[in-house]
């Protein structure tokens, strides 16, 4: 009976009817290891421990026993107890394959992928046909950035298995590091068709269609989602919820899943401790894995140059491969140290990071693609901060503080952040002005950039997945309402934008009065065009943000629908910086009546505009000498409460 179920899927009811048969018989190995194996299935690791030691000591010596007793240890995050099975299995069966691919996977939980793949690859040379070790051993390759070669690892496991769903997930993944994502749409759809429940895939699979601009497919993958986040399930992770309706609570809930799921460590490390920063400089440690041609990278650029030396001194701290790309090199230069940790495990980098002893390490990643959230779990600073690059709490507490603003997170929500909140006076956002303005240079004609010679251009620029329906229906709405009307957004894939003019077409409206702006080589050039729009529209939940400071430096009016959570309500903070709060709505019925109102009436827009560029000189959001300082300021007066 126990088996039965077990066979269909049952395996939480499978174990009663198998622990009745092992009390009645006691004796009987195979009985005990089918009940062991039920409960590994249902996640009743300490009960399954008990009877695989119970099978130790009737059959002792028993490498796949051993095997099976230490990776559920593994579960249980005592890595040395599962080491310890391990060993002990090798050195009665140093060719049984399935404990080294074990011992492989036991090695990149604790953050060794150099090290797992030497076990995989022995494993793979006793028995090359075990596609679960050729998978992980694709996963440990993404780990170190090396995704061409992660992929085709991931292949071979599915050559062995075509129905391995949890290799067509692993495969999805590293399709969409490599920008190929609507070949990720395939690998992540066969792999939700045969494990819908694998951990994080439902969110991958929603993200990968939302890229897309496929709302049939994604709306109801990111409702179902949501209910299963609110359940306490590893569904959805904490970057792609930011996308959906998910209330602050809940994306609190989903980053503290995601933490215990995936950054868990077998050993408790201590803050390091902090020295007396009276009479010395500060050392700050920036970490990130877009320090390069990316919005954070461009951000950051003017932010690290203005930092007063006499008092700072600061670090850089790559995560990704080198690109080689103008802003990088700059970046370099530009940094006091600059160091890349991308090639090095989390021990080597802690290490090396421990021996610079830098005061405060700031995250600029948080659950974004590239972060070393891992790295910080093993605490390399006196004070930990998460700032910029993400607009959510991390959910760990090995992250002291989050940097923000009155705007983007009231006093009344810190509650729903695992950090304390430190606060900056004015927006927590450092808008780029490093090109001033009189770069710009002439106007370009609407022609060069594909556009109507009359007509309101409502401009956005966000990425696709920030484009909801129920944004995109209220554009719909507008281009109705404002004859000759068009709207111009950013290039993106093919597949989108195809997927856009068909969701034009399905309200009415002429696909072609949606236009794609081609990439400019040139931050200056791409600045430059911006100011042919008119009014730039915001997208809800996940706001703009070097968009919409970038709309804002070029002179173009910004409309945001200020929401509940910190992504929505980045724009609301830049223009109350900027001293335009009349362009902050607070309900989808006065983000379409202002903007109705704004297209009908030239004279409030032209109004509009010259007060936005008087304001562009004499307001915060573009003072990057003052924001640096207030930042400084923080930095001390944080250090002060450490030392």
């Amino acid at each position: 009976m126990g088996l039965t179920l077990a066979i269909r899927g049952a395996v939480v009811k499978a174990i009663e009817p198998l622990a009745k048969a092992a009390a009645l018989a006691p004796k009987n190995p195979e009985l005990l290891t089918n009940l062991a194996r039920a409960q590994f299935g249902s996640k009743l690791y300490e009960e399954a421990i008990k009877t695989f030691e119970k099978l130790n000591r009737i059959a002792p010596n028993n490498s796949q026993i051993l095997t099976d007793k230490g990776t559920t240890h593994g579960k249980l995050r005592q890595f040395d107890l599962a080491a310890a099975c391990y060993d002990k299995a090798i050195a009665l069966d140093p060719t049984y394959y399935l404990v080294w691919s074990n011992y492989g996977n036991l090695w990149s939980e604790q953050g060794y992928p150099g090290k797992a793949i030497e076990y995989y690859e022995t494993a793979l040379k006793y028995n090359p046909n075990y596609p679960e070790t050729w998978t992980n051993y694709g996963n440990a390759l993404f780990d170190l950035g090396r995704l061409e070669e992660s992929r085709l690892k991931h292949e071979k496991a599915l050559e062995l298995n075509p129905l391995y769903g949890e290799a067509w997930s692993n495969h999805g993944n590293a399709l969409q590091e490599l920008k190929l994502g609507q070949q990720s749409i395939v690998s992540y759809q066969k792999a939700y068709d045969l494990v819908p429940d694998h951990p994080f895939l439902i969110g991958h699979l929603f993200n990968a269609y939302r890229n897309v601009c496929d709302w049939e497919k994604s709306e109801p993958l990111a409702i179902k989602g949501i209910e299963l986040v609110s359940q306490g399930n590893e569904a959805i992770e904490p970057f792609i919820l930011l996308q959906t309706s998910a209330s602050l609570a809940m994306q609190k809930q989903a980053a503290q899943t995601y933490i215990r799921a995936r950054v868990a460590l077998s050993e408790t490390y201590g803050f390091p401790n902090l020295q007396a920063i009276e009479n010395r400089k500060i050392r700050i440690g920036y970490f990130s894995s877009d320090f390069k041609e990316h919005p954070v990278g461009i951000l950051m650029e003017n932010l690290i140059e203005l930092h007063d030396r006499s008092r700072f001194e600061i670090n850089g701290y790559w995560l990704n491969k080198k690109t080689g790309d103008e802003l990088e090199s700059r970046l370099l230069k530009i940094f006091d140290h600059s160091c890349n940790l991308f090639s090095m495990t989390d021990q080597e980098a802690r290490k090396l990071i421990l021996e610079h002893e830098i005061d405060i390490a700031i995250d600029l990643n948080g659950r974004t693609a590239g972060a070393r959230t891992a790295l910080f779990a093993r605490k390399i600073a006196p004070v930990q901060v998460g700032y910029l690059g993400y607009a959510g709490t991390s959910g760990a507490d090995f992250y002291q503080y989050l940097i923000a603003d009155p705007i983007v997170i009231p006093q009344e929500d810190q509650t729903l952040f695992t950090e304390e909140v430190l606060y900056l006076p004015n927006s927590f956002f450092p808008a780029d002005s490093l090109i001033q303005l009189g770069d710009f240079g002439e106007l370009p004609t609407r022609a060069s950039q594909g556009l109507p010679e009359t007509g309101v251009i409502f401009s956005c620029f966000n990425h696709p997945y920030k484009i909801s329906p129920g944004i995109f229906n209220v554009w719909m709405k507008l281009l109705k309402q404002i004859p000759e009307s068009i709207l111009w957004l950013s290039k993106t894939s093919l597949l989108a934008m195809n997927n856009l003019r068909q969701h034009a077409h399905n309200n009415d409206i002429d696909p072609s009065r949606v236009i794609f702006a081609t990439r400019e080589d040139r931050r200056v050039d791409h600045l430059s065009r911006l100011r042919l729009a008119d009014l730039f529209l915001d997208t809800f939940y996940f706001n703009a943000h070097t968009t919409a400071a970038d709309s804002l430096w070029a002179g173009v009016p910004v409309l945001t629908l200020r929401g509940n959570t910190f992504a929505s309500r980045v724009a609301a903070s830049q223009l109350t910086a900027m001293g335009l709060p009349e362009l902050i709505t607070q309900s989808v019925e006065q983000y379409f009546s202002k903007a109705k109102e704004l297209a009908e009436h030239p004279e409030l827009l032209k109004s509009l505009r010259l007060k936005l560029e008087a304001n562009r000189q004499n307001t915060p959001l573009f003072d990057t000498k003052k924001y640096v300082s207030d930042l400084e300021a923080l930095y001390i007066s944080t250090l002060e409460r450490h030392v």
